[in-house]
Order: C-alpha cells, then structure tokens, then sequence
C-alpha cells in the first residue's frame, strides 16, 4: 500500500501484473477480516480452515508486495519523516473511526493508543517502522539486514516482552517479508518468474498446498487450527503449548510457505489491464482504511445470522464471502478516497 514506487516501466509500457497482485492481496484481506468473525462460533469447520490458509500467507503477501514498492534509499536520502507521520496519522485516524463507528451500533468504544491489538490498525504503524528501519539500515550491506531480520523474526516468539504493545511481535516477524520485496526489483522480478517453467512450477506448488491444506482440514484439524497463532504473526511460541521448543522451526516453516505462495501467485496472475480490477490495485489504502467499519456495522447487525436463518451455514458463508468482496468495489469508488488521499499528501 506504499504510495512512492520503483521504478518499473518504461514510457511505453506499465506492468499490470502487479496492479492485479495487489487487487487479490486487498481482496483477501477484507475476506480474513470478514471470516474472523465466524471463527468465534462453534463448528465451522471449514471457516475455520479457510481462515487459517488465507492468513498463512494474505499478510506476507501484501507486505512484500508494499516493500517490492518502496522507494529505494540510499546513503543521500533524508529521513521520510513525512510519510512515516502519514503512516501514523492514517492509523491513529482509522482507530477513531472504528471507534466511534462501535459507539454509533450500541458497542463500548475501544481505543487504546500504545497496545495495538486489533486485526487491522497495527499495519499502519507498521509500515511506519518498516520505512523508518530501511532508512536506518541504508547503508548496510543488504545480506547482512536481511540475515539479521530473519534471525529476529524467527526468535521474536521467545521474547515475553514482545506482544501487541506498539505490533512489535508482528513487526519482529513480517519485516522480513517487507525486506525481501524492498531488496527486489519488481521489473526484474516480473522478467524472472515470467517464463513458462515457472509458471508451471507455480501452479504445481498452489496445487499442492491446496491439497495438503484439504487434508489437513479433514483428518488433521486440530493440528491445522493449532497453526493459527503463527501464522498471525502476533502470538509468542508458548501458544504452541507442548511444542512451543519447536516455535523457531514453525516460523521457518511459516516464512517458506508465505514466501513460496507470494511468490507463485505474483508468477501465475496474468499481466494484463483487467479495467476496473486492475485498477483497484491503486486504491488499496481506502479500501483498507473502510472496510472494517462495514464489517463492524454487519457484525453488530448479525447480518450472517440472519443470512443463514434463511439459507443454511454453508449457503450463508458463500453469500457473506461474496458481501466482502462487494465491500472492495465499494471502498474502492472516489467517495472514500477520504482521508487516506488527504492524509497521504503529506508525505509529498
């Protein structure tokens, strides 16, 4: 959702392929934000399950799309003190909003400046830090960063004091991914994965984590529910329970998996100007910024309830599903282009 990028076209020609990826990472946002809320019922199985493959890698995937368009710095670029306080003030903003969108449907208003526990704002502030720490380590040969970023992420889950305070156990553990996309260039990424080997490697590889996530779903889904805290990135390895001396090898596995699927996705999306969908690519930050006070306001409404009154579980989720992904096109219309375009001006 970076709204500086590198360069990666030439006057005559723009690389779709990237729109497209960041229209399917924000469509599986607001759909992870929109199962959460089924996941605290009873059963549901199989939202459960859903919820735990989309988080495996929704998150990773759009910060490593957010680093691949970082605007490089070098040892001449001054501190973005702006766009770091435009990161700041879209979150500070948003949790207001959220807040009194709570009051408005009859809830207690949470707010909580410096504990950052919510399944949306924290990624604001964290791409705050994420800018802040690439300006930091300019300088630095990229190897190294990478090398100590990794080494961080994989023993952040063994740090107490690392937690929801500040989304320091979520920065710990995705600002490797963010590095990996900021240290890559996207036009020569786009040239590498863009061979037909490749994608059929990739298509292979999706095929199998399906699979392996089907199998898991119906004959190992304790197991496949007891990945959830990884893969959210904000738990300490003791929600492992006995486990937990075996958290470093999770989060690699965790890492590799999200990376691999990244990876694969942005190989197999076609490069092509899909109109309007391609052009959501371009509104992520809005979309981000509003949806969560819909699906507050629906929550509040029992919306999926009702829906399923009439239809049944399964008919009930399809259909809820469906009402999110409405939610992008929605959040995506010039109306809600406030305040995320006011604010960002900043940074300019």
């Amino acid at each position: 959702m970076s709204t500086e990028v590198k360069t990666i076209t030439n006057a005559k020609e723009r690389i779709y392929l990237y729109d497209n990826v960041k229209c399917l990472a924000i469509i599986l946002v607001v759909i992870g934000h929109a199962i959460n809320y089924l996941t605290d019922f009873d059963g549901y199985t199989l939202e459960k399950g859903m919820y735990v493959m989309i988080y495996s890698f929704h998150m990773p995937l759009f910060l490593f799309v957010s680093g691949l368009f970082l605007k490089p710095m070098n040892a001449e670029t001054k501190f973005p003190k702006y766009k770091i306080l435009a990161f700041v003030l879209i979150g500070l903003v948003l949790r207001m909003i959220t807040a009194v969108v709570r009051i408005c449907t009859g809830l207690p208003p949470v707010y909580a400046t410096f504990e950052i526990y919510d399944t949306y704002t924290w990624f604001m502030w964290a791409m705050a830090v994420f800018t802040a720490l690439v300006w930091a380590f300019r300088k630095f040969d990229g190897k190294f960063v990478m090398l100590f970023a990794l080494l961080i992420g994989i023993m952040a889950g063994f740090d107490s004091n690392l937690g929801d305070e500040f989304a320091l156990m979520r920065i710990a553990v995705f600002f490797p991914v963010f590095l990996l996309g900021y240290y890559l260039d996207p036009t020569e990424l786009y040239r590498f994965l863009n061979k037909k080997k490749f994608k059929i490697i990739a298509a292979a590889f999706l095929a199998v984590c399906l699979a392996a996530f089907l199998f898991l779903l119906f004959f190992h889904r304790d197991f496949l529910f007891s990945l959830r805290p990884i893969f959210t990135g904000r738990n300490r390895y003791t929600s492992l329970d006995s486990r937990w001396l075996f958290g470093p090898l999770y989060r690699i596995f965790a890492y590799v998996l999200a990376v691999g699927i990244t990876l694969a996705l942005i190989c197999i999306l076609p490069n092509k100007n899909l109109g309007y969908i391609s052009g959501i690519g371009a509104k992520t930050l809005q979309i981000y910024f509003w949806h969560k006070s819909f699906l507050i306001v629906f929550e509040e409404l029992h919306v999926y309830e009702r829906i399923e009154s009439f239809t049944g579980s399964l008919a009930a989720t399809v259909i809820y599903l469906l009402i999110a992904v409405g939610l992008v096109f929605l959040c995506s219309l010039p109306f809600f282009s406030f305040p995320t375009k006011q604010i960002l001006a900043i940074a300019k």
